[in-house]
């Protein structure tokens, strides 16, 4: 996948493609707009384009609708600024991704997204969870997180967002519903055999 990436995130972008581009990423970096637009209409094509959060969004939609260049649009930025992410879906974007504030794991982020592989395994992913209920994918997703914690019940909620009551009320519930809970480290198995 061909990214372009527009704006600067607080000085914090440069750095990170070419980073990016130095792991095989295929990302390219323009500071603003018009930059952008030139960009693309001189051929070089981009399958999405991650902007600034600071970047004025409506006017690139405008000026990408005058230019019939079709890109989606994906805000970002190093704030959790939530004002401003819904703004910028409104004004068109996508969706809006918080970025770490930190040119390496920037980079890392840019390069999986470029990575076609990461579009695919997306793509599978998505496909294993529609025709599920909320309920089920939650479930799943659950208890592999605890797989992968080894049991730990603190650190797999943690990871999930959650408190630790509500993920052992959770586990209570699945147990005596018949599904298999992993231990708590090094525990007994509770629930269905």
């Amino acid at each position: 996948m061909r990214l372009l990436i527009v704006g600067t995130l607080g000085g914090q972008i440069t750095e990170a493609v070419k980073i990016a581009a130095g792991n095989g990423a295929s990302a390219l970096h323009a500071d603003c707009i018009d930059a952008a637009v030139a960009m693309l209409r001189s051929g070089r094509s981009a399958d999405l384009l991650m902007v600034d959060i600071a970047i004025d969004i409506r006017g690139l939609v405008l000026r990408l609708d005058a230019e019939r260049i079709q890109v989606p649009i994906v805000a970002c930025g190093t704030l959790n600024d939530a004002p401003a992410a819904i703004a910028a879906t409104d004004a068109g974007a996508r969706e809006y991704i918080p970025l770490p504030p930190d040119p390496e794991m920037i980079a890392a982020i840019v390069t999986a997204v470029a990575d076609d592989a990461f579009v695919y395994r997306h793509r599978a992913m998505t496909n294993l969870i529609v025709g599920r209920t909320v309920a089920d994918v939650e479930r799943d997703l659950i208890l592999e997180t605890l797989k992968h914690c080894l049991g730990n019940r603190t650190h797999a909620a943690n990871i999930l967002g959650i408190s630790i009551r509500t993920l052992r009320n959770k586990l209570t519930m699945y147990a005596a519903g018949g599904v298999q809970v992993p231990p708590p480290n090094n525990g007994e198995v509770r629930g269905a055999a």
